[in-house]
């Protein structure tokens, strides 16, 4: 069987042996859901049905599940200059599925709840030193702002459909933080300690086990998607206490050969430089970082 898939201005043709049904169901949802979310201009079904190569038939069954899922919303019809009716476009729904941020960082901890329609609905953050915690402390801590994260987003009738946690530190595919030296963290098992808070892992408890990953990956993510036709490859970099990247490249994350390609904060600028916290000198953050500038400035401690 041959199927046409069609996405981002890429097209192909796949020979598929044995397609099971629902496997080409969610194939075309996920389709016409990024091709609504991949545009400044609310398409109309005819639009995404010539955009994708899909039947209108298929566009309308598609559509009416994603409205039905509260995934998409209509837009209001646009006035009407000839005959027949106007067409109606498409929006990502704000009133469904969201996401649950959180954020350990050195000295804060972070919670917020973003809808579809990248909108933040809820955010709150807590401004502590956490480099005397534990980790499984600052664990605790970061529970008690995801659990009122959840409140709000079920005041406001979103139900959560993710959740990920940022961390100022290496990280393998595992969520294990193998090195987060601002934080004093090494070979950290972040989802172990968070067995114990089903409130963040459990999916029966209406959120899909947690994503840990580094900030700046996520921050680099977090532009790419934010903003749909723009760049599909930069360098961002975040600058706090630490300094870290994260690299995009052709529309995707580039990790590298170990999965650290962003640890710009530790790259050596002065080999006589002052220690690091990582046990090298003279790294990027010793002089950049957000401690290293005040102390420069004589605002430490202020």
């Amino acid at each position: 069987m041959a199927v046409l898939w069609h996405c981002q201005g890429v097209t192909e043709t796949r020979t598929v042996g044995a397609v099971r049904q629902g496997s080409l169901r969610e194939l075309n949802l996920a389709v016409v859901l990024r091709r609504i979310a991949g545009t400044g201009r609310p398409p109309s079904r005819a639009e995404i049905a010539a955009d994708t190569g899909l039947t209108r038939a298929t566009v309308s069954a598609v559509v009416d599940d994603l409205i039905a899922g509260r995934l998409v919303t209509e837009a209001d019809p646009a006035p009407r200059t000839g005959a027949g009716r106007p067409a109606r476009g498409l929006l990502l729904g704000d009133t469904g599925p969201a996401g649950l941020g959180l954020e350990v960082n050195v000295d804060y901890l972070a919670a917020c709840v973003v809808d579809l329609t990248g909108a933040v609905r809820h955010h709150e953050v807590r401004r502590v030193d956490l480099r005397p915690l534990s980790p499984a402390d600052a664990l605790t801590d970061l529970v008690a702002l995801a659990r009122r994260a959840r409140t709000a987003a079920d005041a406001a009738g979103l139900g959560l459909a993710g959740a990920a946690l940022a961390v100022p530190g290496l990280v393998d595919a595992h969520g294990l933080v193998r090195l987060a030296p601002n934080l004093g963290w090494r070979d950290v098992d972040v989802p172990a300690l968070l067995a114990d808070h089903p409130a963040l892992t459990d999916p029966v408890d209406g959120v899909p086990p947690l994503v840990v990953e580094n900030e700046a990956n996520l921050a680099a993510l977090g532009e790419l998607h934010a903003r749909p036709g723009g760049p599909q490859s930069f360098l961002h970099v975040s600058g706090e206490i630490g300094i870290g990247a994260g690299i995009v490249l052709d529309g995707a994350l580039f990790r590298g050969s170990r999965g650290w390609s962003g640890e710009l904060g530790h790259v050596p600028v002065d080999p006589g430089g002052p220690t690091c916290r990582c046990g090298a000198r003279g790294c990027l953050e010793t002089y950049a970082g957000q401690e290293a500038v005040l102390v420069a400035a004589g605002l430490a401690g202020v």
